[in-house]
């Protein structure tokens, strides 16, 4: 994808605007925060626009995560900068921003392993971090984030996270940890069923929300 090609088919991109992911709550403001960050792409006012999209980015709204990813592939409001893109690329792809996949992909070629790697040590530590305070919206990223992305799979995490995804009634959680079942050895499943169950009785994951608890 050139910047002549994001001149012409991005601002397409960043107004057909995907749903928010589902961690991300769109109120009036955010979603007006929105609108305006989309206004200043119109106007050619991408540094406005990449200050606009920065924060709902960094409060989890994959569609802004993805608009982030291609200004900075691009090189509008900030100097290009592919690393950048790509870690904005990633978190919007285990957000579930469809149109993700692709601009992960193309970004992928630019950058070295070594680059890469250092773009999911990042991720881990910011969703590791989530999964500590009892973020949901954490649990299918970092699953993800083990069994799609890293260089070197770790299916164990993977599954383990697959599991309390799929025990608190998480969409893609039983497709996930069924998948895994498959590929890790017996002695391996056990153990990561073992470390899941212990994960999730540890975790606020396994407390009764406020809606189930019946008055």
């Amino acid at each position: 994808m050139s910047a002549i090609f994001f001149r012409n088919g991005a601002l397409a991109f960043l107004l057909c605007l995907s749903a928010p992911e589902p961690a991300f709550a769109m109120d009036e403001d955010t979603d007006a925060a929105f609108d305006l960050a989309v206004e200043a792409v119109h106007a050619h006012n991408y540094s406005e626009a990449i200050e606009g999209f920065r924060p709902l980015a960094e409060h989890g709204a994959a569609d802004a995560q993805f608009n982030m990813a291609l200004l900075l592939k691009a090189g509008l409001g900030q100097p290009r900068n592919y690393l950048e893109a790509y870690y904005w690329a990633v978190l919007s792809d285990l957000g579930s921003e469809r149109r993700a996949k692709a601009l992960v992909s193309e970004l992928s070629d630019f950058l070295p392993v070594e680059a890469r790697e250092g773009v999911y040590n990042r991720l881990l530590e910011r969703l590791e971090g989530q999964l500590e305070a009892s973020e949901r919206s954490a649990i299918m990223k970092y699953a993800r984030l083990n069994a799609e992305f890293l260089e070197e799979p770790n299916l164990e995490q993977a599954y383990i996270w697959y599991s309390i995804a799929q025990a608190l009634g998480i969409h893609g959680g039983a497709a996930g940890s069924a998948d895994l079942s498959d590929q890790l050895e017996p002695d391996a499943l056990i153990a990561a069923q073992t470390k899941a169950a212990d994960a999730f009785s540890a975790s606020l994951f396994s407390q009764p929300t406020a809606s189930s608890v019946s008055e």
